[in-house]
């Protein structure tokens, strides 16, 4: 019960009702009674005040659980606020009145003993609708308080997620290997076909060039990403010679929308480097949507490879999109095929 409410609370509340209760029902049951009706009628008075005290406490922690329940985001509007002082009043009568019944019956003679209380009943009832305020301010200030908290360990979390991808990114596009190819395929250009050698150039210029603009962005439209695919794609082609195949079917409508960046090259990366690529041995990648999903698919032909993959792009792929939203990347493996599905997100303000 306790574990279920701390979700929503924000906090493991069992020490604020232990320490809360006694010591609002003790002031409760003076400031209604007066000093001499509880000296003299000590154990009825503390009766009558802890049951008030429980079934306010509890009532509104129950109508506090609900509250953040249904406004689960960290926003505060005028819905919200008009939600949450209407369900106050509401609660707030309701309470009294049936706690008012309850106590008629159990103690029929209690009303003599508000009668002996010189303190005026509108001093009490404003008192007492301030104990309760002061309890649900003190809630919502650890509420809010700990979601702050918890807010910067996941940004914290987030930047050193996203440093470790610059860095990999950057690490992955800058290896030797990536330069070394490039470089063996702009040499094997430059006697054969000068014109093509210019622009191979001014691709790999641009690929390191929309890293670099990129690389600090949380989100980007799918246009932009694919149009920052495009050059590598052209590398990718040029290299290989018809061993490589790219299809794209992603249909423009879905293009405004928002996706990590570099997601895509990375995989398409991944694929090259873990497949074989050859004339008779062809590698096919396919990008598309499905069920608001970002899908690259490719036909599987691992390498022999000495080491085990560390994998290392597509889980900081993870771990970011877990900071951007509730959905989570899919990877499916089959026999034939290997397929990463990026949740695409439709607000580039998450």
């Amino acid at each position: 019960m306790f574990q279920r409410a701390e979700k929503y609370l924000g906090f493991d509340d069992r020490w604020m009702i232990a320490l809360g209760i006694p010591l609002i029902t003790l002031v409760v049951s003076i400031m209604n009674f007066g000093v001499k009706a509880f000296s003299q009628n000590a154990l009825p008075c503390i009766t009558v005040g802890f049951l008030f005290t429980v079934a306010y406490w509890f009532s509104f922690r129950f109508l506090l659980i609900n509250y953040h329940k249904k406004f689960n985001n960290y926003r505060f509007d005028r819905k919200r606020l008009t939600y949450i002082i209407s369900r106050l009043i509401l609660w707030y009568v309701v309470v009294k009145v049936g706690m008012i019944l309850l106590i008629t019956l159990l103690f029929p003679s209690h009303q003599e003993w508000y009668d002996a209380n010189k303190v005026s009943p509108w001093i009490a009832e404003i008192s007492e609708i301030m104990i309760i305020a002061l309890v649900f301010f003190i809630y919502e200030g650890i509420f809010y308080f700990n979601k702050s908290r918890i807010i910067e360990i996941e940004k914290n979390k987030l930047e050193k997620v996203t440093a470790e991808q610059k860095l990999h990114t950057l690490k992955n596009q800058v290896n030797p290997h990536f330069l070394f190819n490039s470089l063996n395929t702009l040499v094997s250009l430059i006697p054969e076909d000068k014109d093509q050698a210019i622009n191979f150039v001014q691709q790999l210029s641009k690929t390191y060039r929309t890293i670099l603009e990129v690389r600090d962005e949380k989100l980007i439209t799918i246009d932009k990403e694919l149009q920052a695919l495009d050059s590598y794609i052209y590398l990718l082609r040029t290299r290989f010679q018809g061993k490589i195949q790219i299809k794209n079917s992603i249909p423009r409508n879905f293009k405004d929308q928002f996706i990590l960046p570099i997601a895509l090259q990375i995989l398409i990366e991944n694929a090259v480097k873990h497949n074989i690529v050859s004339k008779s041995k062809p590698l096919f990648i396919e990008l598309y949507v499905e069920e608001n999903y970002l899908v690259v698919k490719n036909n599987l032909q691992k390498k022999d490879q000495e080491f085990a993959t560390t994998k290392v792009g597509l889980t900081n792929i993870k771990s970011r999109y877990k900071f951007m939203t509730n959905k989570d990347v899919i990877v499916q493996e089959t026999n034939e095929e290997f397929i990463v599905k990026l949740p695409i997100i439709q607000n580039a303000q998450k």
